[in-house]
This record gives C-alpha cells, structure tokens and sequence, in this order.
C-alpha cells in the first residue's frame, strides 16, 4: 500500500490502483486520468496528492498540441524504488534490476560454481546487496523475486523436486531471502518464470494460453492459462520431467529424477558428447560440431531429442491448448534440436501448432523474474486487499496494453 501511518481506506486502494494501472503505461494528466478511471476530478486531485507526497508519483512536463489551457502531466517516479530479479541455476546465477517503472538498469552473470555451496542462500543475498548497492543509486529494493529449479511448497516455502541444486533443497528460501535482503520476497520455478518473461518481451505476447517447454539440463514446463500462471495445488504443476516417457518409470533413478529426464536432459541424451569442465554449453557445442560433420551418433542422438521432444509437446497440445508453444533452455534453443523437434511434431499431428523457438533466449527466466517482482510490488504496494494474482496486473505485456 502507498506508505501511510495507516492503511487507506477500502475504496481510496482501489482509487489508487486504478490510477497505477494507467500511470504504469506512461504519462497522463489529471483529466485524463478521471476520463480513464471514472472517478471525480476531485477524487482524482486527492490521490494524485497522496501518489505525489509518497514520492511514487512526479511532474514530468504539459500536454501540447491541444486547444484551451495546456495540462500537467503525470508519471510514475523511477527514483522511488528498485526491483530485483535473480535466476539461480546449475550452471549460472542471474541478476536483473529495473525501475518500479520496469525500465532495466543494469545485469549481471555469475558462473554458480563461483559460489559457496555450504552457505549457497548467503552467497546468493551478499551477491544481491552488493549490486543493488552498486547500482540502485541510493534507491530502495522494493521486491525480490528467484526463480530456482524445483518446487516451492505453498505452506512451508521450502523448495523441494531439486535434484540439480542440492544445496538448496528442503530450505525455506522465501523466509531467507527476506531477511537478508529486507525486502518483500517470491520464490518461483524457472521455467514458471521463463513463460512470465516470454509473456511479457518474447514470443508469447498478446497470448492468453501459452506454453514453455525447457529442454536443458532438466526437463520443465511453464503453463499460463486465461493470463494466469498454473502453479497447482502443491506448486509442481509442470513438473514433466517425471511423465513416463523414454526410460523404465520403475527404475529408482527414474522415481529420484523423472524417466523424461533421464532421457531427455542434457545428461542423458547427450551422453556421447559430454564434455567434463565444460558444462552444458560445451557439450552442446561439441554435439553440434559432430553433428556437422555427421557423426553417426550425433544424427542418433538428434533423432532421439526430436522424438521424445514431440511426444512431450503434444501432450501439451493435448492437455493444455495453448494459442503457443515456447521452446527453451540451453538444449532447446540450439538451432537443430529446435528443428528436429518441429520436423517430429509436424509427423505426429495434422493440428496447426504455433511451435517457437524462444525469443528472449537463456534471459527469459531472469527477464520473468523481474517482471514477478514488479507486479508483486505492485500488490505489495497499491493494493494488498484487493488481489494476490501476479498476471492480472498491469506492467504492458503486448499491444494491447499499450
């Protein structure tokens, strides 16, 4: 809520959240905004003071090219905060800080093998306050948002279905991250986020169902639907890594990881190509590099990501219908797993499927992150009473918006 002694009143929050939802796509005048919003010029006057005197609100110049008086207009003021989102994941960790306008202003990229396992959740809140010191100007963090691998439990917070980041599995990360860093804080799955992000910069804009699919070193999926992120009853809504396909479902590994997974992960279906200190990225490369020059195995292996590909994006097709499919992460984003999958999926299905490759690449879920923590200020801030759903708010995510 806009910081008072106390609460605003019931009506005065919805007031002053309809006029964010405006001032967020950018400048208007008082008239304007009563035009807009419905509400009288006086009431108008009344929450552009109080927007003003809380300093989330500022003059930013008049109208011209009208007739009669100019008018002054109006924007949301960048200097009154930050937002920080943070992707952490087993290869690399993520920084993004933007405006509360959601204007970026700075990034950052660290290798996670540079961080201290043993105190992992106190190396990710030093490597945070640092660059928001670094950058923020002086300004407050507003809110955080990590998305992580895994499932955060809606009752406890605690991340659990980690297997790539041990060190953080069976912590309550949300209660963590709050102290540390005095912020309001969410913790959100990676690939939930990398929708968000597709949602809000990518591929899936002006979508209202849309999918990710993560091919990588896990196997994920991120789901919105009617605008609203699918979390599920327990927070493992999109946990495909565990669907019965490609490997024995009643092999333990398969039980510990997900039999989709093992087959289809970097780890599995890349075997052959593996190089040790290199990381993903590397054994992508020299996957790439042997399919080039028609290794046998390397055509086997291209076949096989294809085929287990299409069987996991048709059952998104089937069970979700998305208007989109967004295809990701480290392996999906390489140019050939991205077109043995549509020649796969286009041998399976006589539907029209708008399959993309990812717009925003390796940032989207870093790009989400932000944008959850932007909307989640925006509750925490305008309208606390009023609405808990991160995707019905208002940052514009497409045209339509604007």
């Amino acid at each position: 809520m806009v910081p008072e002694t106390k609460s605003p009143p019931i009506l005065r929050q919805i007031s002053i959240q309809s006029v964010m939802k405006i001032l967020v796509k950018g400048p208007r005048s008082r008239a304007d905004l009563a035009t807009d919003t419905g509400l009288s010029k006086q009431t108008m006057s009344d929450v552009i003071r109080t927007l003003e005197t809380s300093g989330w609100v500022r003059e930013v110049g008049t109208t011209t090219g009208r007739l009669g008086r100019s008018a002054i207009l109006y924007e949301i003021n960048g200097k009154a905060g930050v937002v920080l989102g943070l992707d952490i994941g087993a290869s690399r960790f993520k920084l993004a800080l933007s405006d509360v306008r959601g204007a970026p202003l700075a990034a950052r990229e660290l290798a996670t093998a540079s961080l201290n396992f043993e105190r992992l959740v106190d190396e990710i809140v030093t490597r945070a306050r640092e660059f928001v010191s670094e950058v923020a100007e002086g300004r407050p963090l507003r809110f955080t948002c990590l998305a992580t691998p895994g499932v955060i439990n809606p009752e406890t917070g605690r991340l659990t279905m980690a297997p790539n980041l041990p060190a953080l599995t069976g912590l309550d990360l949300t209660g963590a991250l709050r102290k540390g860093l005095e912020c309001d804080v969410i913790v959100e799955n990676d690939v939930n986020a990398a929708i968000v992000g597709e949602r809000w910069q990518g591929e899936a804009r002006a979508t209202e169902h849309a999918a990710y699919v993560a091919l990588g070193t896990g196997v994920g999926l991120g789901i919105v639907s009617g605008g609203r992120l699918m979390r599920g009853a327990t927070g493992a809504a999109g946990e495909v890594s565990y669907l019965p396909i490609g490997h024995d479902t009643l092999d333990p590994e398969s039980i510990d990881r997900g039999a989709l997974e093992r087959s289809l992960g970097i780890g599995g279906v890349l075997a052959d190509f593996t190089v040790p200190t290199g990381g993903a990225a590397a054994t992508i490369e020299a996957f790439r590099e042997a399919l080039g020059a028609g290794d046998p195995k390397a055509l086997a292996a291209r076949q096989r990501i294809g085929e287990l590909g299409a069987m996991l994006v048709l059952s998104v097709q089937a069970m979700f219908d998305p208007e989109v499919i967004v295809v990701g992460g480290v392996l999906g984003l390489a140019p050939p797993v991205f077109e043995a999958l549509c020649e796969e999926v286009a041998r399976r299905t006589r539907r029209k499927m708008a399959l993309r490759r990812g717009a925003l690449g390796l940032q989207a879920t870093v790009t989400g992150a932000t944008y959850l923590a932007l909307t989640g200020m925006f509750t925490q801030m305008f309208s606390p009473k009023l609405e808990r759903q991160w995707l019905d708010l208002p940052w514009p995510t497409d045209e339509r918006a604007a």
